[in-house]
């Protein structure tokens, strides 16, 4: 089973609450895989604030009665914890993706990397660094592919709003940049190509 990064939590915390609000149970260590520090502290405040009621009040028997005092059973309580961390989730989903893909570029370039430099003489150092990278678990782009993968379009389509997002923030002197920076590769990929056209 792939180790669970950011992006797996809105989906696993989703489960977990069906699963709750069906009635059935689910472990306590759910709480640490699926929660921050901060959510899990929120959890048990939570929780103790319970403690203290059940010991001020007699159990209610109305739900309207429930409902006046904020009484919550355990499962109650972890559904509304848990409620809040997906929400929070769903709020920042661009920027969690954006970061697990930045992380694994960077773990990729570094496997690549550890293959290229190791190489022998006699060895295709880019083919010696592919090659790492693959052992590694990360997918390399050869240039004869293409096709994209389910997720490799998701993955370009997140991308894509991104920088669309961005580019609508800029500000005029941070476009004009952008298009110095463009003119510039653009040019020296001319000149790769044979000279100035």
């Amino acid at each position: 089973m792939p180790k669970l990064n950011p992006t797996h939590l809105p989906d696993r915390l989703r489960e977990v609450i069906d699963q709750l609000k069906r009635g059935e149970e689910v472990e306590a260590k759910k709480n640490k895989t699926l929660l921050n520090a901060e959510q899990q502290q929120a959890l048990e405040d939570e929780w103790n604030k319970q403690q203290e009621l059940r010991k001020k009040h007699k159990p209610p028997k109305t739900q309207a009665e429930k409902q006046k005092l904020g009484w919550k059973d355990k499962r109650e309580v972890r559904i509304e914890i848990y409620e809040k961390a997906l929400a929070e989730l769903e709020d920042n989903i661009f920027d969690i993706h954006l970061k697990q893909l930045e992380r694994e570029q960077a773990l990729a370039t570094k496997a690549y990397l550890k293959g290229y430099f190791e190489a022998g003489e006699r060895q295709d150092k880019d083919s010696a660094g592919k090659i790492a990278a693959q052992r590694a678990g990360y997918t390399v782009v050869h240039s004869h592919q293409r096709y994209l993968s389910k997720r490799d379009r998701e993955v370009r389509e997140i991308e894509e709003e991104l920088l669309k997002r961005f580019e609508a923030e800029m500000t005029e002197e941070e476009r004009e940049q952008r298009e110095l920076l463009k003119e510039t590769e653009r040019a020296e990929e001319r000149a790769r190509k044979g000279g100035f056209k």
